[in-house]
């Protein structure tokens, strides 16, 4: 990738007018690993969370999908407050979290495909399981799974095509608001372009989506907008294609005079 423009990786951006009302929103939201957290995440945008490991950005997932709830401050999904203590409330709010661990948190392994993809919905959504299974060709038809077919266990798919089965996972319930932790870890180039493509295709349809990564070159190119985490606060807020070191010197407790310097 040296000497050649981020552009050429990652899908287009969005645009102003792309972008529609607020999905997600927290207020002077925290708890014990985070603290005064305040943003938003638009219909139609992808918003990189940036920080060094145990600055927090983990935490604000778990805690965005009641893993370990926030205790104070508020969290506003489509403009209403919402309290969300449990993972079964986030999603019947409309809110999805691809965890960075996906063999030891996103998927049953010894599971087929088809039960892997439909575990969430089967679950947490009531009058899902008649229709869960005439849905599957699709879902997994939109993540392009490539398998023995869909009651291969997932343990024997590659990386790429595990983390494609724990995205089809949350696709079951169409999310309004996606979370996405580490979510290129581990998989080969080709899968990550598919999993960049399929992760702008969802924001161009209305999703909001905040993702986490360690690789800045891919949260450069993909996000539209990009926070910094800092010792479990917001350090401050990057525009689109800042560069590394002005991320790197937020995530590092400098201010943001000397980020965008």
């Amino acid at each position: 990738m040296v000497g050649r423009d981020l552009g050429e990786y990652y899908p287009d951006r969005a645009r102003p007018g792309d972008l529609g009302p607020v999905r997600l929103a927290l207020r002077g939201a925290g708890n014990d690993r985070v603290r005064d957290l305040t943003f938003e995440v638009r219909a139609g945008e992808i918003v990189g969370l940036a920080g060094l490991q145990g600055s927090g950005r983990s935490a604000v997932a778990r805690a965005v999908f009641g893993v370990e709830p926030f205790t104070r401050g508020v969290l506003e999904v489509d403009g209403t407050p919402r309290r969300v203590a449990r993972p079964r409330t986030a999603v019947r709010l409309g809110i999805a979290l691809v965890t960075e661990d996906r063999k030891g948190d996103g998927l049953a392994l010894r599971q087929s495909v088809r039960d892997n993809t439909l575990l969430v919905r089967r679950a947490a959504l009531r009058g899902a399981r008649a229709r869960a299974r005439s849905d599957l060709p699709a879902l997994l038809g939109m993540v392009a799974v490539v398998a023995r077919g869909e009651h291969q266990e997932v343990r024997f798919l590659s990386g790429g095509n595990q983390q494609k089965v724990v995205l089809a996972k949350w696709l079951a319930v169409a999310p309004k608001v996606l979370v996405v932790d580490e979510p290129t870890r581990g998989i080969d180039v080709g899968a990550k372009r598919a999993v960049h493509e399929l992760l702008r295709d969802l924001a161009r349809r209305g999703v909001a989506v905040l993702m986490i990564s360690s690789e800045l070159p891919e949260l450069i190119g993909m996000s539209d907008r990009i926070l910094v985490m800092h010792d479990g606060a917001l350090a401050g807020e990057l525009p689109a294609g800042a560069s590394e070191g002005a991320v790197m010197a937020l995530a590092t407790g400098h201010g943001l005079a000397e980020a965008v310097a």
